[in-house]
């Protein structure tokens, strides 16, 4: 009897442990850091660009949202990512929800791994770097839920991606470069600013094999490079594809016109001297809940990778785009749309 009782009082005992005294296990992060979790994650905060990948594998994890969602886009994403206190890199707010792990994201640019030792030195909070670029988003789910304690979430994730997102790109990359389009991304009210490739915004463009006519600079991690005028009817684009905004999806026409950057080009004198406005190829990106093209350049790109691939391969894909849309958004943002909705945001 005595023995019992000493066997339950030390797995009471366990049971009651903070989680920075029960079992824990060591981790390479993507940026090579070996850092030790807990085996049991309840807990997390992320950075601004982590928390739709977070949220994607358990929505019950994330204690903290990043973005905001305006009105129209909310019917797309579950209401517990609304229900998250707003909150980016903010020490006093991560310790007041006493995370188990920290993630954060690796931006082209930046020393991931050096700020990452740096916060989990000055918080005392394990902190992981994941990499979030189009190629990695497989990798990332099967690190994210070895981490997170979330395998299953990661399979079907990683399943979606294997169904739809990479036979895209494999299949495009070996057309000859006569069939990708010469294309460019219009951003900026008067479409006056572009991505060139390289840009963490102009993923998917790259991913799409698209030969994108930009030579700008980069103009680091928020990018916009200045293209004039002038420069664009140099390049005299086949198709151009228009921005969302900054941030996506947030409305356009409120810098001083009412007029919306794809408004303006298919309406401006200059611009309807260019091939790709002469043909009416000229193409407004989906926006909602995120835009579906960059800001934020995360897991919110899926979907676009759809979307350009139809509008610019109709005839070298064969998916059907809305059963495609309903599976994201019930696997990455816990939303259960209708055709009907698709439509919508598709702008049919």
């Amino acid at each position: 009897m005595k023995t019992i009782n000493k066997i339950a009082f030390l797995l009471a005992f366990v049971v009651s442990l903070p989680l920075s005294a029960q079992q824990k296990q060591m981790l390479t992060d993507m940026a090579g850091r070996k850092v030790l979790v807990p085996t049991i994650v309840r807990k997390v905060y992320t950075d601004r660009f982590a928390s739709l990948p977070v949220f994607a594998l358990n929505p019950k994890l994330l204690c903290n949202s990043t973005f905001e969602i305006k009105k129209e886009g909310q019917k797309y994403i579950s209401p517990e990512y609304l229900s998250k206190p707003m909150s980016e890199d903010n020490d006093e707010e991560i310790l007041k929800m006493k995370p188990d792990v920290i993630i954060c994201s690796n931006m082209t640019g930046s020393n991931a791994a050096e700020e990452a030792a740096t916060m989990q030195k000055r918080l005392k909070i394990p902190v992981l770097v994941i990499n979030f670029t189009l190629p990695e988003y497989g990798a990332m789910f099967s690190f994210l839920g070895k981490a997170l304690g979330c395998n299953q979430q990661a399979a079907g994730l990683i399943k979606y991606l294997n169904t739809y997102i990479y036979p895209i790109h494999q299949k495009l990359k070996i057309l000859p470069e006569t069939k990708r389009p010469r294309l460019y991304y219009a951003e900026g009210m008067k479409g006056e600013n572009t991505e060139p490739s390289g840009s963490f915004h102009s993923q998917v463009i790259d991913f799409m094999e698209a030969r994108n006519v930009a030579k700008t600079s980069i103009g680091g991690m928020h990018g916009m490079s200045a293209a004039s005028m002038e420069q664009i009817l140099k390049w005299n684009p086949e198709v151009i594809l228009v921005w969302t905004g900054m941030p996506a999806g947030m409305g356009l026409g409120n810098a001083g016109t009412s007029k919306s950057t794809y408004d303006h080009i298919m309406t401006d004198p200059a611009w309807k001297k260019v091939q790709a406005v002469i043909h009416k190829k000229v193409y407004q990106i989906p926006s909602l809940p995120f835009g579906w093209f960059d800001r934020p350049p995360t897991t919110n790109i899926i979907p676009g990778v759809l979307w350009a691939a139809k509008t610019l391969y109709p005839d070298q894909v064969s998916f059907n785009i809305n059963q495609a849309l309903k599976e994201y958004f019930a696997l990455f943002y816990h939303a259960k749309i209708t055709d009907t909705d698709v439509n919508r945001l598709l702008g049919k």
